[in-house]
């Protein structure tokens, strides 16, 4: 492939070449070029998939003082042009010159044409991160913001994706959330980022510290829909519970309730009745002691 292109750059650099000592002598021009195929009246809903051809053109003119290969053209209508890989004659109608020129030969002389349909889709971004936090520290969320991303590009190209990438985030040593500008892994090909009015895409990275654990005594025992006497024993029980280190450093006994709800007790006797810890949120409860007591008595409140 790289051969190919040395000879083409060649190939120009000597037409330019003759065609300066054609100018130089007065003779009619004749060289052999090569002029790039351009397309025109492409519909919007579809686009030229493949690459840009080139075709060796072979041409003599008597406009010696005016003739420029490099201006020289292969231009293709596909006004009418449906999806699909298509194949072109070229003749000498479809060469453009500013100057007149007679094409006497045009290699190749027929080129092939691969056309897509464009379609919109909109993808979801998900994140990628490398590195871990501090010890002590764990990652708890990422969030892309905004989530989504619509592009528009050939059908071959887009139907194949079912997400975006963002790059990598950097979590090595983090030990306190952050939000970050990131960038998007967007696919190849002539595709279009419809943007939506963003300017540029942030990760909210959470980061949470390690739980930890801590026992708390003598929470107090409260009873609710009481419509009889009751008695409780004991009146308070205690409590071993895990959560973010942050929050626990900051809790005491006064933060926590036992609730025993008597809406379904009937006069009598309940020895063993396990309160309902209420707790701040984010704090899991592993281990309560002691059992509590009620005595419901026949006796209305």
């Amino acid at each position: 492939m790289r051969t190919d292109v040395s000879y083409k750059v060649l190939a120009v650099v000597l037409a330019v070449f003759v065609w300066f000592l054609a100018r130089k002598s007065g003779e009619p021009i004749q060289m052999s070029f090569y002029a790039p195929v351009v397309f025109k009246n492409v519909s919007t809903a579809f686009q030229v998939t493949s690459d840009p051809p080139q075709v060796n053109i072979v041409a003599h003119t008597n406009s010696r003082e005016s003739f420029n290969p490099q201006e020289i053209q292969a231009v293709l209508d596909l006004e009418n042009a449906k999806e699909g890989t298509l194949s072109y004659v070229l003749t000498e109608n479809h060469i453009l010159s500013p100057v007149k020129v007679q094409i006497t030969r045009i290699h190749p002389s027929q080129i092939t044409v691969s056309i897509e349909e464009l379609i919109e889709k909109t993808y979801p971004i998900k994140p990628r991160y490398q590195g871990t936090p501090k010890t002590g520290y764990l990652l708890g969320a990422i969030k892309i913001v905004p989530d989504t991303l619509t592009m528009r590009g050939p059908r071959s190209v887009l139907e194949k994706l079912d997400h975006i990438s963002a790059h990598e985030i950097e979590l090595e040593g983090l030990k306190e959330s952050a939000t970050m500008r990131v960038d998007l892994d967007l696919p190849g090909g002539n595709v279009q980022v419809i943007h939506q009015d963003v300017d540029y895409y942030t990760a909210e990275v959470t980061i949470n510290s390690l739980p930890i654990r801590r026992r708390f005594d003598n929470v107090p025992v409260q009873l609710s829909n009481v419509e009889y006497v009751s008695v409780i024993n004991p009146k308070t029980f205690n409590v071993f519970v895990e959560g973010p280190e942050g929050i626990i450093k900051e809790l005491d006994k006064d933060d926590f309730i036992g609730e025993i709800d008597l809406s379904t007790f009937e006069p009598g006797e309940y020895p063993k009745v396990t309160p309902k810890v209420v707790t701040p949120e984010g704090i899991t409860v592993l281990q309560q002691w002691p059992i509590v007591s009620v005595w419901v008595k026949n006796e209305k409140n």
